[in-house]
Order: structure tokens, then sequence, then C-alpha cells
């Protein structure tokens, strides 16, 4: 089978890597031409993504796999085309989806008759039929005679997306009566496990969209749970450990908030639509709040912030994986420099650039502050000396082991833990 791939990043890469060590022939296509160059060269661009390294090799090795800027060519050759082009929110928090649209209409353009397209990239309800469609239409092909439109939201996480292929059902809905059952065979052909087709292309986004809400609403009750415990000077941590020794309670981590492509980003694609939204509006606001919350409770700790020197360590939104999109440790950061403290930044995955797009100044050293913040803790942070670091260290996601800390004559201060002496 030939396949084309549009948009090759985080998602799209690893995508289109498994479907070709498959033996199916995949044309990757994005509008990075430098990107694109790496990639036949078998320069694998997602260093931290597991597996990808050796899959690239193989299949550009082997011929099943090449990148290419030309999308409507690759399209103008391929049976289906797999949409895995990133949508972010806008400044007021809309789906900006220009990016999604342009690759559409180009790939319009290499349409040939009975081409399936799967769009992969989680999207507002009713955005596959009332705007994607139309634009595949405009060159004339007809939608359900011409070609056929499914949407199939990935449901992976980044840093092993080949791993979650087959490990979760994959979920399709099509736009047109064929569509739904094209894409269903497809996925099992490609990847061979469970495929759980909706009635349409409608519950299909609402389906992905409903996963990132409840994750995102869980982790607001968990946020709110540590507050209260704060209150009480209690421990949250062994609160929600029993709570979840229940089989019907699954309460999530509270920290600094939510960060990545995914659920801080889905809730609002809730708000923008037709039907209630309060819910997903609540869990926003709850959880865009807690890195005020969390400097907040540092500054009654050390007397205030101001000439306070603070370092906060992992600025990608989550361990082990060098993304920054939408990562808390931003906010840390403004809420830091609000109260009047001195901030660097360190990141054990990113470079000093990497630091300083962010924002920060990155750190000369990991010594010699008043506070440091693990956002993020990367595996590189298990040896550091606490001691030479700072003398309070918050953990931002209960991650940490606080012996340990305490261990090195260290004050700790957890969210929704009591502070140590």
């Amino acid at each position: 089978m030939n396949v084309a791939v549009v948009g090759i990043g985080r998602i799209g890469l690893p995508v289109a890597a498994a479907i070709a060590s498959k033996g199916h022939h995949v044309l990757g296509c994005d509008i990075n031409a430098a990107l694109v160059e790496r990639i036949n060269r078998a320069e694998n661009p997602i260093p931290d993504e597991a597996g990808l390294d050796a899959v690239l090799k193989q299949v550009i090795s082997d011929g099943t796999f090449r990148a290419t800027t030309a999308t409507a060519e690759a399209v103008s050759k391929s049976q289906v085309v797999l949409f895995a082009v990133r949508v972010d929110i806008d400044s007021e928090g809309r789906a900006d989806l220009q990016y999604l649209f342009a690759a559409a209409e180009e790939a319009a353009r290499g349409l040939q008759p009975g081409t399936l397209c799967i769009f992969d990239t989680t999207l507002p309800i009713g955005t596959t039929r009332r705007e994607l469609a139309p634009r595949l239409e405009a060159t004339g092909k007809k939608l359900g005679v011409d070609f056929h439109v499914a949407f199939s939201p990935e449901r992976l996480l980044m840093g092993r997306v080949i791993e979650d292929l087959t490990k979760y059902p994959k979920v399709v809905g099509g736009v047109d009566a064929q569509a739904g059952p094209k894409a269903a065979a497809f996925y099992r052909e490609v990847f061979g496990g469970d495929v759980l087709q909706l009635a349409s292309a409608e519950a299909a986004e609402l389906s992905k969209l409903a996963e990132g809400a409840y994750r995102d609403l869980n982790i607001a009750l968990a946020n709110e749970l540590a507050m209260i415990a704060d209150v009480h000077g209690i421990d949250v941590t062994e609160v929600i450990a029993a709570a979840n020794s229940q089989p019907y309670s699954h309460i999530h981590v509270p920290g600094t908030g939510v960060g990545g492509h995914c659920i801080p980003v889905y809730p609002r694609f809730l708000m923008q639509g037709e039907g209630p939204s309060a819910l997903p509006a609540l869990g926003r606001r709850v959880n865009d709040a807690m890195p005020g919350y969390v400097v907040r409770r540092a500054a009654d700790l050390v007397g205030g912030l101001s000439g306070k020197r603070v370092l906060i360590m992992g600025l990608t939104f989550r361990p082990d994986v060098a993304v920054t999109s939408h990562t808390n440790a931003v906010a840390l950061l403004r809420e830091f420099t609000n109260a009047g403290a001195i901030v660097r930044g360190h990141d054990a995955l990113l470079s000093e650039e990497g630091v300083r797009e962010l924002g920060f100044e990155p750190a000369a050293a990991l010594t010699g502050y008043d506070v440091a913040v693990v956002h993020s803790n990367h595996r590189s942070y298990a040896t550091l000396d606490w001691a030479a670091i700072a003398p309070l260290i918050v953990d931002a996601r209960n991650a940490l082991d606080r012996k340990a800390v305490q261990a090195a004559g260290v004050r700790y201060l957890g969210v929704g833990r009591p502070a140590t002496a």
C-alpha cells in the first residue's frame, strides 16, 4: 500500500516510520526542507522518541520511507493520506487551524480517485466535516464519490509513540458513509490492533476531547484537594492513595498545572464550540492558577521573594522529553519574577539557546540559590547535591523522594504536602 503522511513532526514521523516498517511504501510530507533532508539522511530529529532511531534507519535503508516537501505529488501517488499537522491554540484560546487548512488545500491538488484521507490531529467538533472536507473538494472532486474522509485521533504519548500505536484501540469515524469502514480496515491492516468505529467523525472528535477534558478536570480536582490539604496541614499524597484504593477512584497527581500539546489545549476546543463547557472552563482556571499558588507558598516559607535567587529546573512540560509546549515553567518564571525574585533556568535536555527561548536566563551553575523548584524531574537529576543547590527545594509535581531531600539537610515543599522543618 502507498501512504502519504502530511506533517512529520513529533507524532507524524514515528507514525510514518512505523507504517513503513510493516512493508508499506510511505512518503512523509513537510514544509520544512531542512527537516526533510535530515530525515532522508536517516538522521533522527527526535532522539528522545523510543525506538524511532532504529526504525527510521531501517525504513530509509529499505527504501520504504522517504520524506519530501512536494505534498501534492506525494498524495497523487498514495491510496491513503494521513494528516498529522499539529493544531495549537491562538492568543484568544481558540484552535489555530491555519497550517492544517494549508496542508489540506495543498493535498487536494493531488487527490486521486478513491483516495482515503484520515485526519489524525485532535480538532474541535465538526471541523473535519465543515472545514476540512470542503477544502479537499475545492479542486472539483466530490466527497464520497471521488475520495473519502475520516477522523481518527492520535492516542499516543510523546516518547513512546511507536509502542502506543498498538497499545490502545484506534478510534475512527467517517464523514461519508464509506470512510469509516475504510479507515477501520486500514488501521487493522497496518497495525493489527483493535479498532473502534464510531458513527461519525463528530463522535470520534468528541471522544478525544472527552479524554483530554477528563484528565484536565481530574488534575484540577487533585490540585484543589492539595490546597485543602495545605489548609489543614495534611499530606495530600496519602489522602489520594487512600481514595484510590477504592476501584472507582482514579485521582491524578497535583502539581503546578498542566502542560504539553494536549491536555491544556483540548478543553479549550470544547469551550469554543456548541454546547455547555462550564466544567472544562473551570478545570482550566484551577490548573492555570497553580503556578501562582505554589510561588506564594514558597514566598511564605522564605519571608518574601524580593531579591531572592530562584532556580527553576526541568523546563520541559514533562520529564525526559524535550518538548516545551505550554510548559508551566514559563508561568513559574512569570510569578517568581513578579514577586521580585532573580530567576535562572536549567534543563538537562535543552541547550542554553533553548532555555533562553523560554524567557529564562540560563543558570551558570546549580549552586548558591535561595529556592530551587524542580518542575520536571528528569532522570539526570537523581544524583544532584540538594544541599549545594538551595536550602529550600520546591517539588512542583510531588515527584521527588522527600526523605532523600530531608536527609541532605534541606527543606522540602511539595504541592499539598506540609513543608519539612
